[in-house]
């Protein structure tokens, strides 16, 4: 009679902690690849919105024939006063990102909305909202400067030096005051238009919607250069602790912009004053650095 040998049907618990510890390593150097794909996919989508908001302006000049102001003003009227416009929507008062709605493909929130946040419901448009932005709602929408009302949000700000007096970016003009390509003396493509920044920066939330007239009002989407000249190269130091009246890049990898000319690119925090007021002032008359 022959005696088959015993076969064994599992791991011992050497072998099972063997597997278990090596699963934790793959995991371990899988994640930080992972979350540089997403980081890297992020960053191209809002280089997307940048780019979107760039190339809409265009289409804006060519219907109006000039840009709207910066901040909430009224726009496209010619009048040196504020209209404030409490006809039905749309209205005539309201920042760039208000009146360039129609241009990214948001016509219907545009004509069902007033400019003014306090009085009307808002919506969350996706092109505003990065999602790299690491304060941005989930839903899109955030309390507004108003108390009791909900705005929706915005992950980017507009330049004041071109929408506004390009020596000091700090009134926002009625009726508008930029033009393409009067206006960008220095040409287009060397002239940032659009920039990152956080959502909600110490507690000021930002939002397409706001209607502030004075472009360094804290919860205005609009950032003025001027008014903080010495200190507006972009804040890189997260959320925590941001600056409010700058652009904050979302990444290590730099700022990312959007030009007048549609295109975007990528401007690292390592970049001279000079070169960075040069970008952002379209009628300065200087060549860009080396370092731009």
């Amino acid at each position: 009679m022959t005696i088959q040998p015993k076969t064994r049907s599992g791991f011992t618990l050497i072998e099972l902690l063997v597997v278990i510890a090596i699963i934790a390593i793959l995991i371990g150097l899988l994640l930080p690849a992972v979350q540089k794909v997403r980081e890297a996919a992020a960053r191209t989508q809002s280089k997307n919105n940048l780019k979107q908001m760039s190339l809409a302006l265009h289409n804006l000049h060519d219907t109006y024939g000039k840009l709207p102001p910066g901040g909430a003003n009224s726009f496209p009227s010619a009048s040196g006063s504020i209209n404030w416009n409490w006809a039905p929507p749309p209205g005539s008062y309201g920042n760039v990102f208000y009146h360039l709605l129609p241009f990214i493909e948001q016509d219907n929130v545009y004509k069902n909305t007033w400019a003014r946040s306090a009085y009307s419901p808002q919506a969350a448009i996706k092109t505003y909202i990065a999602p790299g932005d690491p304060t941005a709602p989930a839903n899109g929408m955030a309390p507004g400067s108003w108390s009791g009302n909900v705005n929706g949000a915005v992950s980017y700000s507009p330049n004041t030096y071109v929408f506004d007096y390009p020596t000091t970016g700090t009134s926002s003009i009625a009726g508008g005051y930029a033009r393409i390509p009067a206006t960008f003396q220095d040409g287009t493509s060397n002239t940032i238009v659009f920039a990152e920044r956080f959502h909600n920066c110490q507690g000021y939330y930002h939002s397409w919607s706001d209607d502030s007239t004075t472009t360094d009002y804290i919860w205005t989407p609009t950032i003025n250069p001027a008014y903080w000249a010495s200190g507006q190269i972009f804040d890189s130091s997260g959320p925590s602790q941001c600056s409010y009246w700058k652009y904050n890049a979302f990444s290590l990898a730099g700022l990312n912009v959007g030009l007048g000319d549609g295109s975007v690119r990528t401007v690292n925090s390592g970049i001279s004053w000079a070169t960075w007021y040069y970008a952002l002032n379209p009628q300065d008359g200087q060549v860009l650095g080396s370092d731009w």
